[in-house]
This record gives C-alpha cells, sequence and structure tokens, in this order.
C-alpha cells in the first residue's frame, strides 16, 4: 500500500514494507498504514506508532530514494551541514550491516548480495568489526576517483579501523542516530566569557570610538590603547594574548572595516527603532541629491564629467514624482525647479519602438483602480481593454510578460512636508522661502544621519540597476572603477552619452522598470496579500484620499525663480553689469516711483542663473511673462550662466580694477572675454566649468521653451476651443517634417523659428519671446521642443 502523507515539512511517499523512517533511536521500517497514524518496526523488532505530522522528507544513503525522518530529530538533523549529514548515512549504513547483515538494516529489503557470511549472526561482534575494516579499506583502495583526491592532497589518507567501528555501534546501541554524528560539526566557536570583564569593557569602549570620524587603525594598537587605558584607570588586566587579540579582532571586523561602514554601525545607537509611515501620497516627499556613478560626455571640449541626479520621492508609494541631471554641484535653484517638477504631472508615451520623454500633461481625469490588477501576475496585457487604463498607463502592468505599450504617467501632487538632509541646498535661504510660499513643511534629518532618510537613499541603492546599463558606468568607489573608463568617448564600444539623454534614460528607467516592479515594502491596509507597483498603489491611495488636483499655470515656473529688481532705464535694465533690453519695455522706461513697490521706482524680473543672457519681465497689465534678452546674447554663441559671469567680472576687474567695467563698455569687454574664454584652447582647469554651463543653459532653455508652448496651448484652448488644441499640436508636427507654407522648423532651427511658425498659425496670441535669430539654442533643445508641441495635451 503506497500513500503520500502531508508531513510537516512537505508531502512524503509512503510504502508499507519498504519505507525506512530515521528516528533518533535508529532506523524503522514502514509496517503498516493508517488513517492518521503510522506503525514503524525497527531492525529488533520493536514496534512504534506514531502521527503522520511528525514525519518529514530526507534522502536514502544507499539508493538516493526519499524517505521520513521523525520530527524529534528533525531540528538537530537540518541544523547540520549537508556534508556532515552524509557522514551520519554513510555511518549508520556500516552499522546497521554489521548488526543486522543488510545495509538498509532489514531483511524485508535486501540489496544485491545481501547478507554475506562474514555478517552472519554466528560470527562475534568483534569479528565483525574487523571484516567491516577489512572490507572498508579494500573498497577505499579500489576507488580511483578518492586515490586521485588522496594524491591531490584534498582528502586523508586514514583507513577506518575496527576499533572505530564498534566505537560506531556503541554509540549508535545508546545514542541512536545523533550518536553517528561527527562532534566537530556540532561544535560552536568558543566565547570570550571567560576574558576579564574589565578588559572587555576597556576593550569595547575603545572599539566603539571608530564612528566614522576618526581613522581606523590596527589590532595592535587598538590593544596598546587599552592598556594603556587600563594603566590610567589603575586597573590590573592580566589576558591571555591569542585571546585578547581575537576577541579585539572580532569587536574590529563587527565595528566595520572602513570609516563609512562604522559610521553606519555608530548610528544604529542613535537611530530610531519606530517608523511612522506615511499614509497618503504627498503627506512626506524624501529629496535628496546623489552623485550620478556614470560619466557623460561633453561635445565641446571632448571630455568627459561627473554629474548629480536630484530625485524627489513619495514616501507613502514609493513614486518617483521628479528626477532632474544637473552638473556638481547641485543649487538651491536646482532644488527649486526640482519642486516644480513634483508639482506638475508627466507623462510617456511607448508607441512601437518610439518612446517620448516625460511630458508635462496634466491630470489624469479618471482613475481606475482594482486589486485583480494587482493580484493577477499571470495575465498577459496584449489584450487588455484601454478602458481599464491608471496611472501606470492603458495596457501597462507589472506582471511578467505585459505590454509596455501606451501612457506612463508620472503623478504630480503639493507635498505637506519634505524630508531632506542638512545639504547647503536644502537649508538656503532660497529654497527655503519657496516651501514657505508653497506652505510645504521642512523636515531636516539630523546631522549625519542618512537614517532618518532611508526611503531616498534606498532608491539610490536600486539607481545602480539602471546606471551599471549605460556605457561610461565607472563603478560606485575607486576600487571598482575601470582603467579606461572616461578617458574616451566609448565604453566597451559604446558611446558615452550626453547628460541631457541620461536624464532621458533615468527617466525612461522609473518610468517603464521601477514604477512597475513590485515592492516588497508596499503593503495596501485593505489587501496586505497584494503585490504592488509603486504607481499601482498610488492609484489605490487615490481611491481613499480623493483625485489630488494640482493647479497648473503655463506661468508655474517662474514661481520657482529667484526675482531681481532693477530700474527700467532709457537703454534697458541693468542686473549685474549686463544690461538687458527689449521694446516691451517701452511703455515703463519714465515709470514714478511706487509703480511696482513703494519705495523706489524698480521693476521685478524674474532671473534664471542657469542662463543669464535673458531675464523674464511679468507684464504688470496683461499678466504676461516677456523675455528680456542681453544686449550682447545674439552676438556670441557661448553659454552664460551666473558662474560664467561672474568669472568674466573677476577677470575684467583682476586687470583693470571697477573702473575697468563702464555703462559704455561692460557689453563689449564682456563679449570680447567670453570669446576669449569659450576658445578651443580652454585651460584643463576652465573645462568643467564651461561643461557645466552648457549642460545649465541647456536645461534652462528646455524647461522656458516648455513653459512658452504651454501658454501658447492655453491661448489657443481660450480662442479655437477645445477641438482646435489636437489640431494645433498635428499642424506644428506636420510644418516641422514638411514645411508648408510656414518657415520650415528643422533640428538645428532656433527657438524664434518656432515661433515665427506658431505667431503666423494663430489669428490672436500673445506677444511671443523677442529673440535674435542666431540665439544659441542647439538641436537638442529644439527637437525636445518640437517632440513635446508636437503631441502633449494640457490640461488646468
Amino acid at each position: 500500500m503506497t500513500v503520500t502523507g502531508s508531513a510537516s515539512r512537505g508531502r512524503t511517499p509512503l510504502k508499507a514494507g519498504t519505507t525506512r523512517v530515521l528516528r533518533h533511536d535508529g532506523v524503522f521500517l514502514v509496517e503498516e498504514i493508517a488513517a492518521a497514524t503510522v506503525t514503524l518496526r525497527s531492525a529488533v523488532g520493536e514496534r512504534v506508532t506514531l502521527p503522520w505530522s511528525e514525519l518529514g522528507p530526507v534522502t536514502d544513503a544507499t539508493s538516493g530514494a526519499p524517505v521520513a525522518v521523525h520530527e524529534a530529530l528533525l531540528p538537530r538533523w537540518e541544523a547540520l551541514p549537508e556534508p556532515a549529514r552524509q557522514v551520519v548515512l554513510d555511518r549508520l549504513e556500516i552499522v546497521l550491516e554489521v548488526l543486522t547483515g543488510y545495509r538498509s538494516g532489514f531483511a524485508d529489503l535486501p540489496l544485491p548480495g545481501e547478507p554475506r557470511a562474514v555478517f552472519g549472526p554466528d560470527r562475534s561482534m568483534s569479528q565483525r568489526c574487523q571484516s567491516m575494516a577489512r572490507h572498508l579499506t579494500a573498497e577505499r583502495e579500489t576507488d580511483r576517483s578518492r586515490r586521485r583526491r588522496v594524491e591531490a592532497g584534498q582528502l586523508d589518507e586514514r583507513d577506518v579501523g575496527s576499533s572505530t567501528i564498534r566505537r560506531w555501534v556503541r554509540e549508535y546501541t545508546a545514542h541512536g542516530v545523533w550518536g553517528l554524528v561527527d562532534k566537530r560539526a556540532t561544535r560552536r566557536p568558543a566565547g570570550f566569557g571567560d576574558l576579564d570583564a574589565r578588559f572587555r569593557e576597556l576593550a569595547e569602549a575603545e572599539v566603539a570610538a571608530f564612528d566614522g570620524d576618526v581613522s581606523t587603525v590596527n589590532v595592535r594598537e587598538v590593544l596598546r590603547r587599552i592598556h594603556v587605558a587600563a594603566k590610567t584607570q589603575g586597573v590590573q588586566i592580566d589576558v591571555p594574548q591569542r585571546r585578547s587579540r581575537a576577541f579585539v579582532s572580532w569587536l574590529m571586523r563587527e565595528r566595520g572595516r572602513g570609516t563609512r561602514s562604522q559610521r553606519t554601525r555608530s548610528m544604529r545607537d542613535t537611530a530610531g527603532y519606530r517608523h511612522y509611515p506615511a499614509l497618503r501620497p504627498g503627506q512626506v516627499v524624501a529629496i535628496d541629491a546623489t552623485r550620478a556613478d556614470v560619466l557623460v560626455w561633453d561635445d565641446l571640449h571632448e571630455r568627459s564629467f561627473s554629474v548629480e541626479v536630484l530625485t524627489a520621492l513619495d514616501v507613502a508609494t514609493r513614486c518617483v514624482l521628479a528626477l532632474r541631471v544637473v552638473p556638481k554641484s547641485a543649487t538651491a535653484v536646482d532644488a527649486g525647479l526640482l519642486m516644480y517638477d513634483v508639482l506638475r504631472p508627466f507623462a510617456m508615451q511607448v508607441d512601437g519602438t518610439t518612446v517620448t520623454d516625460w511630458r508635462w500633461v496634466g491630470i489624469p481625469e479618471a482613475i481606475d483602480f482594482t486589486c485583480d490588477h494587482t493580484r493577477d501576475t499571470s495575465r498577459a496585457a496584449e489584450g487588455a481593454d484601454p478602458s481599464e487604463a491608471n496611472s501606470s498607463g492603458a495596457v501597462a502592468r507589472s506582471w511578467p510578460g505585459g505590454s509596455l505599450r501606451g501612457e506612463h504617467r508620472i503623478p504630480g501632487l503639493v507635498p505637506d512636508a519634505i524630508r531632506c538632509d542638512h545639504g547647503a541646498i536644502f537649508i538656503s535661504s532660497t529654497f527655503t522661502r519657496l516651501l514657505t510660499d508653497l506652505g510645504i513643511d521642512l523636515m531636516l534629518s539630523r546631522g549625519t544621519r542618512p537614517t532618518d532618510n532611508t526611503n531616498i537613499e534606498r532608491f539610490h541603492e536600486t539607481l545602480q540597476r539602471a546606471v551599471q546599463q549605460i556605457a561610461g558606468y565607472k563603478g560606485r568607489n575607486p576600487f571598482e572603477r575601470g582603467r579606461t573608463v572616461g578617458k574616451t568617448s566609448t565604453d566597451r564600444g559604446l558611446p558615452l552619452i550626453t547628460a541631457r539623454e541620461l536624464e532621458r534614460q533615468l527617466r525612461l528607467w522609473v518610468a517603464l522598470d521601477y514604477h512597475r516592479d513590485w515592492h516588497e515594502g508596499l503593503v495596501h491596509p485593505s489587501v496586505p496579500i497584494a503585490k504592488l507597483s509603486p504607481i499601482e498603489l498610488f492609484d489605490a491611495y487615490l481611491q481613499i484620499t480623493g483625485r489630488l488636483d494640482v493647479p497648473q499655470h503655463p506661468r508655474l515656473i517662474y514661481q520657482f525663480l529667484p526675482t531681481r529688481w532693477a530700474t527700467i532705464r532709457h537703454d534697458g535694465v541693468e542686473i549685474k553689469n549686463l544690461t538687458y533690453d527689449d521694446p516691451i519695455l517701452d511703455g515703463f522706461r519714465t515709470s514714478p516711483v511706487g509703480r511696482f513697490r513703494a519705495q523706489d521706482a524698480a521693476a521685478p524680473f524674474f532671473y534664471d542663473p542657469r542662463d543669464v543672457s535673458r531675464v523674464w519681465f511679468p507684464h504688470p497689465t496683461t499678466g504676461q511673462v516677456h523675455p528680456i534678452n542681453w544686449r550682447g546674447a545674439w552676438r556670441t554663441q557661448a553659454p552664460m550662466t551666473d558662474k560664467v559671469r561672474d568669472l568674466i567680472l573677476e577677470r575684467l576687474r583682476d586687470r583693470g580694477g571697477n573702473a575697468a567695467l563702464t555703462k559704455t563698455s561692460a557689453t563689449e569687454q564682456i563679449l570680447h572675454e567670453l570669446t576669449d574664454l569659450s576658445a578651443a584652447g580652454v585651460p584643463k582647469a576652465d573645462q568643467a566649468l564651461w561643461s557645466a554651463a552648457a549642460v545649465r543653459v541647456d536645461s534652462s532653455r528646455r524647461d522656458h521653451l516648455e513653459a512658452q508652448l504651454a501658454a501658447y496651448s492655453a491661448h489657443r484652448r481660450r480662442t479655437h476651443g477645445e477641438d482646435d488644441r489636437r489640431e494645433d499640436h498635428e499642424e506644428i508636427a506636420a510644418t516641422t517634417a514638411v514645411g508648408g507654407d510656414h518657415p520650415v522648423v528643422n533640428e538645428g532651427a532656433p527657438v524664434a523659428a518656432l515661433w515665427a511658425h506658431l505667431r503666423d498659425s494663430a489669428a490672436v496670441m500673445p506677444d511671443p519671446p523677442r529673440e535674435r535669430p542666431d540665439a544659441a539654442d542647439d538641436a537638442a533643445i529644439t527637437a525636445v521642443a518640437l517632440e513635446t508641441g508636437a503631441s502633449a495635451s494640457w490640461r488646468w
């Protein structure tokens, strides 16, 4: 009779008269199977009845067939390493054959050649043991594979003698199977409890001083300091040298090999042991900046350089709300613009092999979430109904094999609080003033305690999954860095990417991989067994909190930029030795005191440190924001950031003092100096400045062009109605491709050409930004602008 019994460790096949059970007191044969019990018989005829629940699986010593192990033996048996278990089973086979004449221990289960006469009952125990010793010796001599391992030094040559076999028999008879266990396998390392308690106390205090702030020393120096401390305190300690050294070595290993791990260990003593989780999206948003472990390429100076990644993460759902790649080191304005992205919802479209960048698209009108979507890990998404779309996309799902096609949304929200560290950019007056204006609390982590912001720090670890796929990956530390990484424009045969391309790839990874991947730490309170991805949990919370409406406006970006007050004169407005002018200022050149603010005649201008070739003037009557160009902007293509401008002014003053800059000559001198600095022969010390400047100007122009296109789209909605919005975008795309009756806007076209098309195609629209035809607008900016204008939809 064969029965498959349910055991505590799995399902064990049992067959009466065949299956053996390994108990703590020996080997038993299954004799009878009942509904709830099984009757076992030992090799000497002893019978015992056990319930099914006390059986578990194990491997036979002779045939490899599965047999059962008794529950009483199971904990100790499973604690043994696999080689030690095999030794026990080998010895058990030897002992059973000596005692019964059968390796299985039962005459009912004879193997070929059994029983052998030398192990018959007519021979004494001593004779049987001697015969077994001779048999094992002959068996070892004829085993060629074992002989080769002995000759190679992998095994000992020692043979098993008759006295050893007699000892195994005695141990088995007295203690059962556990008597055959090699006691060395159960031996535990000796503790340090026998060391002098005063020595242990001094050693622990000395090692505890290594908290990451002091340099690590070797064990000998730590022992010297311990003895000095004991002598200072008048304590007499006498400990064995070897044991004391082992104890200090163990303490040092526990503390950490390097200062970084030592700092992490020291935080355990001060970090909290209780976490208060965010209960809804936007309650707490964690932000941080980290150095990207990948080098990007600068085409202008043909060099690689490092950048930083700014990230905003919703703590409740682990959704990435914003991600920006900025030159090192990030500034307060960069942190403010990260908040600008947090407030804006984005979407990314996947259609075949075409993948768009994140686009500012407004808030979804409808959200759908059901638990079936999160629990089902087998259904393919190819046939999914597009009407079931949620924030994760029309047919995009987190289960294996799900299609990526459709729209992938990145939520936008207004945070209640921001969690960040004490970085200079986060505690600056610019950033804190911005949060105050938005009504957002600033929750700072404790100094040197990154564990207070664990969610964003853990995301940095997950980010490695993305950057390690990119050419130019330099490793997380110098020990992992390749010798040639960053020295050429290629890595493993692949070209290095630019900072803009890196940002695009990281955003693509967030939308298609990170947001769709199951996170073990995400649990929905009503469906605790559901396997949730961040975007699915965000949708689930929306069913509880309701839709999160964030006010959107095309001029939203200017709330995140610094404001400069300056007087508008007949020749324009001067800010930091740069004169800006535009016909839009004609009506404000003789403004009286109090027109813009009470104390003087100065007017407000929005100022972007990433690109000081322009400032932005908010018209007090129309409410529109107009770009005001630097008077020398059209004469140079060099990137102009605040750091570049400050460097130029510093060089001019070094040559001629403050008198070197006058109102009439400042523009010419700055242009001349800018041309010299941006020439091909830039000193190596200044190359990093220019590489960073190019990235910042590129980012600035993309942000402002996006806002301008949003303003145009909103204007068309007001003047032409809802149905004309899609038509407008299609018209821009068609003009980009074939030209038509309007100016052709190709990849290298400046922003002004795009606005010329928009001007021609609109009956009435706000005054466009007036830029010189040859303004510095590189192909990457325009390409992104055209892509954004071609298919993005805007909702307010």
